[in-house]
């Protein structure tokens, strides 16, 4: 096996990278060569790109020097399974449900007897058993490069879920991937793999949560053939004190669709981001987003959208929630390339500040190098609408009920969309929940 890693003197990232080449080492997952191979370049790859910091521009208001600085010695501390303390879970009537506790799947939670189109478990033994389907697909769409902590989640995930959807096949039940933390000051890299065959259709949920400070750091690479139809939802409702790092690639080809809605509603410092690439002509993408923090929590959501072919078709529709003293991050950006003729596509970020201590920075952006398309983007931040409290308090309700009403009013738009009651309920626990200062 080559030796791809190597120490580099006068390089900044060197000692980070060392610790987790050591600890690397030292796990001896046993996985097959050719994945031990991929994982040592992703290790080498992230002694090229280190962590980010705030002179990167798309990092430029969310700074993680003390996640940086917990991350190896939490990478060291080894989570023993912990089934107790599930109670924050998502409950989804028939769903297949595939649960994760501590990075480790957990069959007695999950569905019995999954459907042999999705496959769980150590990625060593899913390396070994698919060796030419995860050559194939690992990594094709995240690349170790784009981020230090996409190389991280490949050189330390052990355990991977492999969706394959066969053509033609409709699932009647949505797909429920459960992450639940419980280990303290740990950190775990979850690895998730869809793959729609043609003309079929899936709904998939991820649920993040904790009851400890712990680091949740996931890779997801969705790709969509053509015709298939993929409604996603994704939520987020970390520990007050973990921190939450994720992006999803979705890459969409011809006639192919997403429905996708992002919830963050948790952690300490929670980053997600989603890319997605319209490669087929008539893909279709709708993605809405919902930010919700309080107290001194940091959330940033990043979207990138990339229309690289003929007459397809996007809306981006992100609203954030911010109270007490939170921060709120959001950068969208559309890119139309030369080919993409006949594209639509709209972006908006609406911006809710419950409290003067607040603090939103908002990027919507452009980039278009096709001549015959009509796009548009806009962002608005703002406060509670004073005539609309004020009628509310003169009808006898209180201060706190009417801010909840107006809140959940500002929302409506977008969980009005979500097909899955359990998911906007704790939507709307989180919106209750908020702290005003």
């Amino acid at each position: 096996m080559p030796n791809l890693y190597r120490t580099q003197m006068n390089n900044p990232n060197q000692p980070a990278a060392d610790t987790l080449h050591n600890t690397w080492q030292n796990r001896n997952p046993g996985s097959p060569g050719w994945l031990q191979t991929f994982q040592k370049s992703a290790l080498a790859e992230f002694a090229q790109t280190g962590f980010p910091t705030t002179r990167m521009e798309d990092w430029k208001y969310t700074d993680v020097r003390k996640l940086a600085a917990a991350y190896p010695q939490w990478l060291i501390n080894q989570a023993a399974q912990n089934t107790d303390n599930t109670s924050n879970s998502l409950e989804i009537d028939q769903a297949i449900r595939v649960v994760f506790v501590n990075g480790i799947y957990n069959a007695e939670k999950s569905t019995q007897n999954l459907p042999e189109y999705i496959q769980v478990g150590k990625l060593s033994e899913l390396a070994t058993k698919y060796p030419e389907l995860l050559k194939k697909k690992l990594g094709k769409l995240a690349k170790n490069t784009d981020s230090g902590f996409i190389a991280i989640n490949t050189a330390f995930s052990e355990t991977a879920i492999i969706i394959l959807l066969p053509d033609n096949t409709e699932l009647q039940q949505p797909i429920h991937i459960e992450y639940f933390s419980s280990a303290e000051k740990t950190s775990v890299q979850p690895r998730v793999l869809v793959d729609l065959g043609t003309n079929s259709k899936a709904t998939i949920v991820e649920h993040f949560s904790s009851s400890v400070a712990a680091i949740t750091n996931t890779v997801t690479e969705i790709h969509c053939s053509a015709g298939s139809d993929l409604t996603y939802y994704r939520l987020q409702e970390e520990h007050i004190e973990a921190w939450h790092t994720a992006v999803q690639y979705i890459h969409l080809e011809r006639d192919a669709s997403v429905n996708a809605i992002i919830i963050d509603c948790g952690a300490l410092l929670a980053r997600n981001e989603m890319r997605l690439c319209l490669a087929g002509p008539g893909a279709t993408a709708d993605v809405k987003g919902l930010l919700l923090a309080d107290g001194s929590r940091h959330i940033d959501s990043r979207l990138s959208v990339e229309h690289a072919a003929r007459e397809t078709r996007s809306c981006e529709h992100y609203r954030s929630i911010l109270a007490d003293k939170a921060r709120g991050v959001f950068n969208g950006r559309i890119l139309v390339q030369q080919e993409a003729q006949k594209t639509v596509a709209q972006l908006t970020n609406r911006n809710l500040l419950l409290n003067p201590g607040t603090e939103i920075n908002t990027k919507p952006e452009l980039e278009i190098y096709a001549d015959d398309v009509k796009c548009a983007h806009g962002a608005t931040t703002g406060k509670l609408d004073e005539a609309s409290m004020f009628y509310l308090l003169s009808r006898g309700i209180d201060p706190v009920a009417a801010r909840n009403i107006l809140v959940a009013a500002f929302a409506s738009e977008l969980l009005t969309d979500i097909q899955i009651p359990a998911v906007v309920e704790h939507a709307q626990n989180a919106m209750r929940a908020l702290r005003l200062s």
